[in-house]
């Protein structure tokens, strides 16, 4: 799956991972990233170094929450 911003630029790719997750990397191959599944079909998002930076939860009315932590 391609990564794009706001401005529609293609920014990096995520690719499947073991367990269900997801990681994520920059336009030139570099791992930033990865999300895991949580509690309740929500993910957990870790930095390249596995340090947590925040969670997606389900929203009431579909789609998602996001949160920093």
């Amino acid at each position: 799956m391609n990564d794009y911003d706001a401005n529609g630029k293609k920014i990096g790719h995520s690719s499947p991972s073991f367990f269900g997750g997801m990681n994520h990397y920059d336009n030139n191959g570099h791992k930033i990233g990865e999300s895991r599944p949580g509690f309740f079909g929500g993910l957990n998002h870790y930095d390249d170094k596995g340090h947590k930076r925040g969670h997606s939860n389900p929203g009431f009315l579909g789609g998602f929450n996001h949160y920093d932590d």
